[in-house]
């Protein structure tokens, strides 16, 4: 008999394999775990829907113009903000509580501004920061940086000094490699790493070993299970 184990991993290694990738169907996949049942579809439309708003409210302007529509649509009027009150709740790492709740974790909170840039012709991507998730448009002019949001600070725009501020809080210096896109197994196994700790303080043995199994069939070498 087929396990709910071996059905999210057989799922999750499906879209993780995707080309081009699809990180709102690998958050769909990982939200499998959560206790209580949710329409794929609803989520899905969410995030149409608010791709479709950015698209419209940026029509004649630039691709950069547009990050700024997306992030005052998603952080300003939406609301769509990190979880300071209960940062721990394994809700907040489920990509249809957080549309729900308009709540969340950084890189949960990150993979909805990738994917509703994604919807709007915005190209976004991850940057997995030390401690911290971020998104990140890189602007098609030779040399002239990115542009750096905050998901979880309702789409603040960082600097480079901020982006310093990340790596002093976490005692880990940043370094150039951070800054190229993070890969779905890097977004996915990070996602797992928190749940995982999410349940073990918890005490909810069960779901833990769950979690530690899927990390441990989409990457055998994380640190996280030796």
């Amino acid at each position: 008999m087929v396990t709910d184990v071996d059905v999210i991993r057989v799922e999750l290694q499906r879209v993780l394999a995707l080309s081009p990738s699809r990180l709102d169907l690998v958050a769909l996949a990982i939200a499998r775990l959560d206790d209580d049942p949710f329409d794929d579809d609803e989520a899905l439309a969410t995030l149409d829907e608010w791709g479709e708003s950015v698209r419209r409210a940026a029509v004649g302007r630039s691709r950069e113009a547009t990050v700024e529509v997306l992030a005052a649509m998603l952080g300003g009027k939406l609301g769509l903000r990190g979880d300071t009150d209960q940062y721990d709740d394994p809700e907040n790492s489920f990509l249809p509580r957080v549309l729900e709740r308009r709540l969340g974790l950084p890189i949960l909170l990150s993979i909805v501004y990738i994917e509703v840039g994604r919807r709007a012709g915005v190209p976004l991507f991850g940057l997995a920061l030390p401690g911290h998730f971020v998104v990140a448009y890189r602007r098609p002019q030779r040399n002239a940086g990115q542009i750096v949001l905050d998901p979880f600070r309702s789409g603040r725009e960082l600097s480079d000094a901020d982006v310093e501020e990340i790596g002093f809080r976490s005692s880990a210096p940043i370094t150039p490699d951070m800054f190229g896109p993070a890969t779905p197994y890097t977004i996915a196994t990070r996602t797992l790493r928190n749940l995982l700790g999410s349940y073990q303080r918890r005490k909810r043995w069960q779901k833990a070993r769950t979690v530690a199994q899927l990390m441990q069939a989409i990457d055998p070498d994380d640190d996280a299970l030796n």
